[in-house]
């Protein structure tokens, strides 16, 4: 697997080892919700002889943005399946800054190979505010079984209840057990071409109750490597 710490969420856990490939960018300032196109370049270079082809974790949802890296490595057409609580498709709040909250949108306007997006667990009402109008974004995985292209998964763990999960954001009620069953079934009648997982809780060390946060991430962070390492 291949684990980017951005913030230290990861420090505490034990999911990964020796023979993982760690990216640390903890250096590299401006990056925390935002990623300025400088910003964007050094962390090109840190993941530039890195695959796809792997499972990737990409610390907090702060940092969700970071698929785009690993979206932009895909030399073929094809479709992401998206378990977020939040749709990331929010248009730039200034100029053409990438954004954890807008980075899906920007892989639709920039990258010709993404051919459809599949939504698993976004807020309703959250997609309403937004208004979109695009046929390639689908609510839901209904659609999938037609779908010809192979598939990249990028699941934040916001998506998830706070019983598999604890975040940064607000949360869905979405369970571990039956978003695995999901992945299972994707993968029984999809190519899956790379994955990546966010959703740590960055302010861990100052949670009141941070042994218990960082067990419970650290046990979902375990299942979805699982799942990677036997979804053939």
């Amino acid at each position: 697997m291949i684990v980017m710490h951005m913030s230290g969420a990861y420090t505490p856990q034990n999911f990964y080892g020796e023979n993982d490939i760690l990216v640390d960018c903890r250096d590299i300032s401006g990056t925390k919700c935002y990623c300025d196109e400088m910003a964007k370049n050094l962390l090109r270079e840190r993941v530039a002889k890195l695959s796809y082809d792997d499972i990737h974790f990409l610390d907090s949802g702060n940092y969700h943005y970071l698929s785009l890296l690993w979206l932009e490595k895909l030399c073929q057409p094809f479709s992401l399946v998206l378990f977020d609580h939040h749709p990331d498709m929010q248009p730039p709040s200034f100029g053409d800054i990438t954004s954890c909250g807008g980075w899906v949108k920007e892989a639709l306007d920039r990258n010709p190979n993404l051919k459809h997006v599949y939504m698993v667990g976004v807020n309703p009402i959250l997609m309403e505010e937004l208004d979109i109008d695009d046929s390639r974004v689908h609510m839901g995985l209904d659609e999938l079984s037609a779908d010809q292209y192979p598939i990249y998964i990028s699941f934040d763990k916001d998506v998830l209840s706070e019983g598999d999960a604890r975040c940064d954001w607000d949360q869905g009620e979405l369970t571990l057990d039956d978003a695995l069953g999901m992945l299972h079934k994707i993968a029984e009648k999809h190519k899956i071409l790379g994955m990546d997982v966010c959703g740590e809780d960055s302010n861990w060390e100052t949670a009141f109750d941070s042994l218990d946060l960082v067990k419970i991430n650290e046990a979902t962070n375990v299942r979805l490597h699982e799942f990677w390492q036997n979804k053939k």
